[in-house]
């Protein structure tokens, strides 16, 4: 296709946090290079346009029959549409209609899915913390070791305690998800210009999370942990420089290092390069993908997440 034709991006995530939350992330990063035109449908499914791509979130394991009507009247008009599929975090999500479309944008990398049109994304980070053209604090001015800000629970406990035994850290605990006690974003920002290291333990059931890339925007270098015995950050990001540990009290033996200027250096040119390349990967496969949907009807699937759907509003009904 070519080069100079536009893309329409299709929000069918509902109106709210929802849509706003990786807005920034998705409009100044994943799609800034293209000729983009935005379309706020919040999942009323009304627009049907060529050369789209269509972002929804869901985490349950089918998604709705509606869901699937709407994906068939894009292959009626032979249109090309790309799916950017957000929040999958548990992987427990039947995406055979992944098919359907010319390719499938994604984060929370899963072993299970086979897809050959399917590309793994980072998570990225909650609008507001894109980092534009504000300086990052120098690596000498960086007085604390390491931070956490977040809910306590499943690993994130363990660092904690780790991170308490520390002389320079900062630990804001809140109470969940976007929690209306957390720290605002310029006081986030603020903390990770004043911090060397970025701890990143799990999220609710998977090993990725914003922090992440929240904190490599404010020039921290992260710290992640092996999941069940494997590097799992390599399958989104590559060959990437974060420190991988096996548990969180090795976090005293990284910070005792004595080359953080020099690293630090090494963190921010890798992510300022992997995003760069990242953004020309997705023009490449939306310009030059080769991938031929299948938007054949598939009974059994459809029946499937008719059936799943319908025992939901069933349940819901009966109050379970």
């Amino acid at each position: 296709m070519a080069g100079t034709a536009k893309l329409n991006l299709i929000w069918q995530t509902s109106k709210g946090v929802a849509t706003e939350f990786e807005f920034e992330y998705i409009t100044e990063v994943l799609f800034k290079d293209f000729d983009t035109h935005f379309i706020f449908d919040h999942g009323t499914y009304n627009t049907v346009a060529d050369n789209a791509v269509i972002i929804y979130s869901n985490d349950q394991k089918h998604v709705s029959p509606e869901f699937i009507r709407y994906l068939n009247e894009f292959g009626k008009k032979n249109f090309r549409f790309f799916l950017l599929h957000l929040s999958n975090e548990n992987l427990q999500h039947d995406s055979w209609y992944y098919a359907k479309a010319n390719y499938v944008f994604r984060n929370y990398y899963d072993p299970a899915i086979n897809n050959k049109n399917v590309f793994y994304i980072p998570l990225g980070f909650k609008t507001g913390y894109l980092r534009k053209d504000r300086p990052l604090a120098d690596c000498g001015n960086r007085s604390l070791s390491a931070v956490f800000m977040g809910h306590p629970k499943s690993d994130r406990i363990e660092l904690i305690e780790e991170l308490e035994k520390l002389d320079a850290y900062y630990v804001h605990k809140t109470n969940t998800f976007n929690c209306p006690t957390a720290l605002t974003q310029e006081e986030c920002i603020e903390i990770y210009q004043r911090t060397k290291y970025a701890p990143c333990p799990m999220g609710n059931v998977h090993p990725d999370s914003f922090r992440l890339c929240e904190s490599l925007e404010w020039g921290c270098i992260p710290v992640v942990r092996y999941f069940k015995g494997e590097e799992y950050f390599k399958n989104v990001f590559g060959q990437h420089p974060f420190k991988v540990v096996n548990s969180w009290s090795e976090i005293h033996d990284i910070i005792a290092e004595d080359n953080y200027c020099e690293r630090s250096g090494q963190v921010q040119k890798w992510y300022a390069d992997f995003k760069r390349d990242l953004k020309l990967k997705i023009r490449d496969i939306i310009e030059n993908s080769t991938f031929v949907p299948d938007r054949k009807k598939r009974l059994l699937p459809y029946l499937n997440t008719v059936a799943y759907n319908f025992s939901k509003k069933i349940n819901a009904l009966r109050g379970k």
